[in-house]
């Protein structure tokens, strides 16, 4: 079992708390793996490029956490279709050739449609 701690370190949004709907948004999951000393340097990059990714159409949500043991970060992004987040790839610094974590992190990326969402009872 991979199991690991995160904790937010930065985190960006158009619409507020986003609320989580079967078909309403598309989600991806982007984990970075590192050394454990590079990954101060990733979060810094993180919280530099959260900005302008968000000026881009259809990026609702970004947010971005760090693991406790310092090997990973996790982007968590709501988008509102797959064509924005395919615009987000062409940008300079955002692709899988010249991705402003090149050198420091490998970057495996996933995309997901929300197909059932449940609230906990109250």
């Amino acid at each position: 079992m991979d199991s690991h701690r995160y904790e937010i370190v930065t985190s960006a949004s158009k619409v507020g708390t986003p609320e989580i709907e079967p078909h309403q948004y598309f989600v991806h999951f982007a984990e970075f793996r590192m050394p454990a000393e590079n990954q101060p340097r990733m979060v810094e990059l993180a919280k530099e490029h959260v900005g302008p990714a968000m000026s881009l159409d259809g990026l609702l949500s970004a947010t971005f956490h760090r693991s406790l043991d310092g090997e990973r970060v996790i982007n968590y992004g709501q988008w509102e279709n797959q064509e924005a987040i395919a615009k987000l790839t062409e940008r300079p610094g955002f692709g899988s050739e010249d991705g402003y974590w090149t050198g420091l992190a490998k970057n495996e990326f996933h995309l997901y449609e929300v197909l059932l969402s449940e609230n906990a009872a109250s």
